[in-house]
């Protein structure tokens, strides 16, 4: 028979469980997240929540399977045009990243989501699904994250694309508060929720020319990750992220739109610290180059992958 104290928590657990399945079930009746062209996916059990892939094309024993990382407030749906042309002859996984898309995280956000736990999260997964060496494609956030695991999980990646990433050097959490906390009052509300940005601003910042189909599905992927996008941010700036690709072994391509006058200026640095790089160049696209232009990215990413 239970005693006061274990009837107690039992019915703390049962009731956090309902809670966590209620979030949880409206998290992936979310209406506006794309289907995409996957053909088999799930969730995965991770330390803290699970963690949602979705796999396309063939496991080929020759060629490592391609991960697929999205942007900050973005989700995996944002790869749905470029995955198809990277399938081909090769496996390709994405996965939304802790708190975006249909991952499901519990509790509130963190302050600061790091970088080493979110590589350490993906290394995790990579683990439970059997993969060994990756072919690792990241944008934005994902190109971050994707960083830090090719520079301290070595031996897991075959190949590194870094797209249209903000690769900084380490900012102090006086700095973090001054740029992200204080000064993004226009792109979040007073409780944290991601506010819809105007489709020229895209123009402005990031040189997309497809702004309007961009902007709205940005704003839905957005609105998915709510509070989880500042912690990303702040997980971000506070990395040093230049340091950590002198750690990368991998051969890595660098890929920036032709016309994005934002992620650019971080190439200088990037090509100086990294050992083995090349950059290129994908025209007619502004910063979101996978989904500003995705033939020509998926083309230039492929004949990467497949060159060696």
């Amino acid at each position: 028979m239970l005693s006061r104290r274990e009837l107690t928590a039992s019915i703390g657990l049962l009731a956090a469980g309902s809670a966590l399945a209620t979030r949880a079930s409206a998290q992936m009746a979310y209406a506006d997240v794309p289907a995409g062209p996957w053909t088999e996916g799930g969730l995965l059990q991770r330390a803290g929540g699970k963690l949602h892939y979705a796999k396309l094309g063939t496991a080929n024993s020759n060629q490592p399977p391609a991960i697929l990382l999205h942007k900050l407030g973005g989700w995996m749906a944002d790869w749905r045009q470029v995955a198809p042309l990277l399938a081909k002859g090769r496996q390709v996984i994405a996965f939304d990243l802790p708190g975006h898309g249909l991952s499901q995280w519990e509790g509130p956000a963190p302050y600061i989501q790091t970088l080493g736990e979110t590589a350490a999260t993906l290394v995790g997964a990579f683990d439970e699904m059997g993969l060994g060496q990756v072919d690792l494609l990241g944008t934005s956030l994902g190109g971050c994250a994707a960083v830090s695991l090719a520079a301290f999980y070595p031996e897991r990646v075959h190949k590194l694309a870094i797209i249209s990433s903000a690769l900084n050097g380490a900012r102090s959490l006086a700095t973090i508060s001054e740029k992200i906390d204080k000064a993004q009052t226009n792109l979040f509300d007073a409780s944290g929720n991601p506010t819809p940005t105007d489709a020229k601003v895209l123009s402005q910042v990031f040189g997309i020319i497809n702004i309007e189909p961009i902007s709205a599905e940005g704003n839905s992927s957005r609105k998915q990750a709510g509070h989880w996008i500042q912690p990303s941010e702040r997980g971000v700036a506070i990395t040093d992220i230049v340091a950590n690709l002198r750690r990368v072994e991998a051969e890595t391509l660098l890929l920036y739109g032709a016309l994005d006058p934002d992620y650019i200026k971080f190439r200088v640095s990037a090509e100086t610290a990294l050992k083995n790089s090349r950059t290129a160049y994908v025209p007619n696209a502004g910063a979101f180059v996978i989904q500003d232009n995705p033939a020509p990215t998926a083309a230039i990413l492929a004949e990467f992958l497949d060159k060696g």
